[in-house]
C-alpha cells in the first residue's frame, strides 16, 4: 500500500487544515503518492502539475479523476449511484459505514491503493491490533512504518457496498482514507462542482477482480487437484499412511474449490472466467 495514508493523517491531525487551504499532491518515481500544504515541499519537477491539479480542484470547477470508460452497452445497464461529498480544502470527505455497524468520515483518494482506518475506528469495530494481528510495512514521507492489517466484512458508502476488504490501521490518523481497494469495484466520476461522486458497477470486474485473475484462482486449485487425483489412480501400491495423507489433501482441495465456486456464484462470475 502506498504512503498516502500516513502522510494525509499528518496533514489533518487535530483538524487543523483550514477549509480553503490548498493541498498539493504528486507521485514520485517509486509510484508513491504524497500530499503537502506547502508548494515549496513539492519537488521542483512536480510543482507545475501539482499546482495545476490543486487549482482545478477548487469549488466551482469540474474535476474528473482518470478511470476507464465503460462500454456503451454497459453504461445503459449498469446500476449507478450518486454519492454526495463534503469538502475539506481540496479533499473530498464521505461518510462510510463499516461492517454494518460503525460509521465514520473518510477522505476519498482513488490514487491510494488501499483503505486506512484510524485506530479509534478500528477499536470501535473490535479490530484492535493484538500479538496475533498481521502487519504490513507502509512507506510514508517520514519513512517506513508497520501497520496492522485487518479484514472488513463490508464497506458501504451511500448504498455502494463492497464486502471482504482488507484495511490497515494507522495510529496517526484521525480521519480514514478510502482508496482503490473500494473504488476499483466501480467505474467512477467526480463532479467537483456538484459535490457528487457517481459510481457505476464495473462490467469488467467481479469482486474487484478481472477475468484473468478469476481464471488463475480456479487454476491454482484445479490443477493440483487434477494431479493429485491422477496420482491416486496410479498409486495403488502406496502404503496406507501415504494414501490417507493424499486423500486428506484431496478433500482439502475439493473444499477449497467448492468455497471458490460459492464465492464466484455470489459475485456473479461468468462461467468463462472459471475455466
Amino acid at each position: 500500500m502506498r504512503g498516502t495514508a500516513a502522510l494525509l493523517g499528518a496533514i489533518v491531525l487535530a483538524g487543523s487544515t483550514p477549509v480553503g487551504a490548498e493541498i498539493y499532491r504528486w507521485t514520485d518515481e517509486q509510484g508513491e503518492l504524497h500530499f503537502t500544504q506547502s508548494l515549496d515541499q513539492v519537488p521542483p519537477r512536480h510543482r507545475a502539475a501539482a499546482k495545476a491539479e490543486a487549482e482545478a480542484a477548487r469549488p466551482g470547477r469540474l474535476q474528473r479523476y482518470p478511470t476507464a470508460s465503460p462500454p456503451a452497452s454497459a453504461s445503459r445497464h449498469a446500476r449507478s449511484l450518486q454519492i454526495p461529498f463534503r469538502r475539506h480544502g481540496t479533499l473530498m470527505l464521505v461518510d462510510v459505514r463499516l461492517n454494518d455497524s460503525v460509521e465514520a468520515p473518510f477522505y476519498v483518494d482513488t490514487g491510494a491503493s488501499g483503505i486506512s482506518l484510524p485506530a479509534p475506528v478500528a477499536e470501535r469495530l473490535g479490530l484492535g491490533a493484538g500479538p496475533e494481528t498481521p502487519h504490513v510495512y507502509v512507506r510514508t514521507a517520514n519513512g517506513v512504518a508497520s501497520h496492522a492489517l485487518v479484514n472488513l466484512d463490508s464497506v458501504e458508502v451511500a448504498g455502494a457496498r463492497v464486502e471482504g476488504l482488507e484495511a490497515t490501521v494507522n495510529p496517526s490518523m484521525e480521519v480514514g482514507l478510502l482508496g482503490g481497494a473500494f473504488f476499483n469495484h466501480f467505474v467512477y466520476q467526480v463532479d467537483a462542482a456538484a459535490g457528487v461522486i457517481t459510481l457505476a458497477e464495473n462490467p469488467d470486474l467481479r469482486g474487484g477482480v478481472g477475468a484473468e485473475e478469476w481464471r488463475e484462482r480456479f487454476r491454482r486449485v484445479r490443477e493440483p487437484l487434477g494431479r493429485l487425483e491422477s496420482h491416486l489412480e496410479t498409486s495403488a501400491l502406496a502404503g496406507p499412511g501415504r494414501r490417507e495423507e493424499l486423500e486428506t489433501r484431496r478433500t482439502e482441495l475439493e473444499r477449497s474449490l467448492e468455497a471458490l465456486e460459492r464465492e464466484a456464484n455470489r459475485l456473479g462470475v461468468p462461467a468463462a472466467w472459471r475455466e
